[in-house]
């Protein structure tokens, strides 16, 4: 029987009666992915294809949904005459308002009859004569007035009572709750009553400082129908 020839392998050889040993990997395999991986991302894609649409619908319309109850409700109380519409602006110093004529004689400042004034604030009064041309605009004028000061900011002040206590002429008419004489009483037809508004702003808000008035155009507690003008100085 023949021999293994041992002598003729080559350097570094391993001898020829050992088994030979596994392959070597290919360089560089790129790992196995299972099917369900390789569905992944193209599934992703077919979703994101079918339901951005409705994502980006949802965006527009929700703030719309949020808002139309709001601005259904503003124009059925419009319609009912349950709220007021945005004032007329005067033309000049005189205005009609509710069966009234209204003249804006001016705003005076800082007139607090000696009382001190909060830090960066100033005491405004405006100063209105009023004239109702009827029974019912007296009445309107008695149950529903009221005065405002707004500024080109939006800022909006009711009127202050904590300066009541300074002197004014007596002839000088009431505009805490409704507008009246200086008893309290309904304003006299074609009477004209004097009227001071007075209000506690910042300083920032004098300048172009205007005077809102709202008054009911109707008795009807169920549509009041209020209306306003606004003076500016």
């Amino acid at each position: 029987m023949d021999r293994p020839d041992h002598t003729t392998r080559r350097p570094g050889e391993p001898p020829r009666f050992l088994p030979p040993g596994p392959p070597a990997p290919p360089p560089d395999a790129a790992p196995a992915t299972s099917p369900k991986a390789a569905r992944r991302p193209r599934r992703r894609r077919r979703w994101l294809r079918t339901q951005l649409p409705f994502a980006l619908s949802l965006l527009v319309l929700l703030p719309l949904g949020m808002g139309l109850p709001w601005w259904l409700e503003r124009r059925t109380l419009l319609e009912q005459g349950a709220m007021p519409p945005p004032p007329a602006v005067a033309d000049g110093s005189s205005a009609g308002l509710a069966g009234s004529e209204w003249e804006f004689r001016g705003a005076v400042t800082g007139e607090t009859g000696g009382e001190d004034l909060p830090e960066g604030a100033e005491l405004v009064d405006a100063v209105f004569i009023v004239t109702p041309g009827d029974g019912q605009a007296s009445r309107l004028l008695l149950n529903s007035c009221e005065i405002r000061a707004v500024d080109g900011r939006g800022r909006v002040w009711d009127q202050t009572s904590e300066y009541s206590m300074r002197q004014l002429p007596e002839e000088v008419g009431n505009t805490s709750f409704g507008c009246s004489d200086a008893d309290g009483e309904a304003i006299g037809v074609d009477t004209a009553q004097g009227l001071v508004a007075t209000f506690l702003v910042p300083e920032d808000a004098v300048e172009g400082l205007g005077f809102e008035i709202r008054v009911d155009t109707s008795e009807s507690p169920e549509a009041p129908r209020p209306a306003a003008v606004l003076f500016t100085e």
